[in-house]
């Protein structure tokens, strides 16, 4: 079973800041991370995640389907997902 922690975006953006690495990292990587990890793992309007999707200034290109995985912001995304998400099997 998975369980996802209902994240605000506060608290989303104050995980990235505790682990990015270097300075080729910024808010614009953050953005995109978290505007993914929300799009995945939301639980509906009235959650947390959703409000982080809502509020975020990332928008994706009308062709893109998940996060760069070739840059920053899919590293972050794939450190959230490991600290928000609890798999249980």
């Amino acid at each position: 079973m998975t369980k996802v922690m209902d994240a605000t975006r506060d608290e989303m953006v104050t995980f990235c800041d505790a682990i990015a690495v270097d300075a080729t990292s910024d808010e614009f990587d953050y953005e995109e991370a978290i505007y993914w990890f929300a799009s995945e793992y939301h639980g509906g309007q009235w959650t947390n995640l959703y409000a982080a999707l809502c509020a975020s200034p990332f928008t994706p290109s009308i062709l893109a389907r998940q996060v760069n995985r070739d840059g920053m912001a899919g590293w972050f995304y794939d450190e959230l997902v490991r600290h928000f998400v609890n798999d249980e099997r």
